[in-house]
């Protein structure tokens, strides 16, 4: 069975209130905003922490977490910050996962990428170019792709959620890695 983590989860979130960018840049030392070159304004609460692009419209952008949970960590920090700041915020928001950034091993390992890419027309490899298979899957209009590579690691991209993840991963690991690894 493969063994992976989560690297990077990139979340939405709308915490239902107008921000004055303008404000925030002026009061946080650690806040950039140009807005000539990007509507948001970028925030690193702490070193190691997520980043948050912050649009004026009440939209976050949270990405660097770990966890969903880390994430809503972020969020709930900016929320107080904006409070000292005295702007208001409603108590409740929605957060939603976009895009996850897992990286994993599976079970197997000595993985035919060429036949692999022979047999699947799903699959895009070219060794000259880059180390590892691109495969889209499921391939019929799913949200996930792995990079494969010969020994068995893999980064996966696209779950919306741990459930999502954990399906696509063992699912992908039991009808193709299984069936291209050289005994």
């Amino acid at each position: 069975m493969a063994k992976w983590n989560v690297s990077n989860l990139v979340v939405s979130a709308d915490i239902k209130a107008h921000i004055p960018l303008e404000k925030l840049v002026i009061e946080l030392p650690n806040a950039e905003y140009n807005p000539d070159q990007f509507p948001g304004l970028i925030l690193r609460i702490e070193e190691n922490a997520p980043t948050m692009l912050i649009f004026n419209s009440g939209k976050v952008i949270i990405t660097g977490s770990k966890s969903f949970k880390q994430a809503q960590e972020a969020v709930e920090k900016l929320k107080k910050i904006l409070k000292q700041l005295g702007i208001d915020t409603p108590k409740e928001y929605e957060m939603t996962i976009q895009n996850s950034v897992i990286n994993g091993s599976f079970e197997y390992d000595n993985i035919d990428l060429g036949r692999m890419v022979l047999e699947l027309d799903f699959v895009q490899y070219d060794p000259e170019q880059f180390p590892g298979a691109i495969v889209k899957y499921p391939p019929e209009g799913g949200n996930t792709t792995f990079l494969v590579f010969r020994t068995g690691k893999f980064v996966c991209t696209g779950a919306k959620s741990q459930k999502e993840a954990e399906e696509v991963i063992k699912e992908f690991e039991k009808k193709i890695i299984k069936k291209y690894a050289k005994k």
